[in-house]
């Protein structure tokens, strides 16, 4: 009998060891500034599978929840990718733009990238926006000359 609940408990630990979630976690501060919105804040960018979601926190609590998957939704209100853009970024770029500068990757299939020490920057002139955007260790800058969005990340 002793053997027998011995075995139960090394199969019950074992079960709760063997489970592995795929959630990886990234605090940074955000600041984010567009005719609709600002918000200077700290959080957390989480990714699991292909989603991705942005919490953000505001005297400890989150008030401020981006989910990107096959839509974007903003405290629980989801849009079309590009819908969303336009809405709240007030350009509909293209329909991963957001989520690749929370990823910090290229613009644009990496149009006009120049590689620098510390990561790359790119300067886009296009007919609805001109365009500056820069990775350098942790910290990320966008700017939109023409609808005025500004974007900086910083990592920790």
């Amino acid at each position: 009998m002793k053997y027998l609940i011995s075995l139960i408990c090394v199969l019950f630990l074992c079960a709760c060891a063997a489970k592995s979630e795929s959630k990886k976690a990234q605090s940074m501060q955000v600041f984010i500034s567009s005719s609709s919105f600002k918000i200077n804040e700290t959080g957390f960018l989480k990714r699991e599978n292909s989603a991705l979601s942005l919490e953000l926190y505001k005297f400890a609590k989150p008030f401020f929840k981006l989910n990107l998957k096959e839509k974007i939704c903003l405290n629980s209100v989801c849009y079309a990718k590009k819908e969303f853009n336009q809405k709240y970024l007030k350009n509909a770029y293209y329909e991963d733009f957001l989520r690749h500068i929370l990823e910090a990757k290229p613009l644009f299939e990496g149009e006009n990238l120049e590689k620098t020490p510390c990561g790359f920057s790119q300067k886009l002139r296009r007919k609805d926006s001109v365009i500056f955007y820069e990775v350098c260790d942790e910290k990320l800058r966008f700017k939109d000359e023409i609808s005025g969005l500004r974007i900086m990340i910083s990592r920790f």
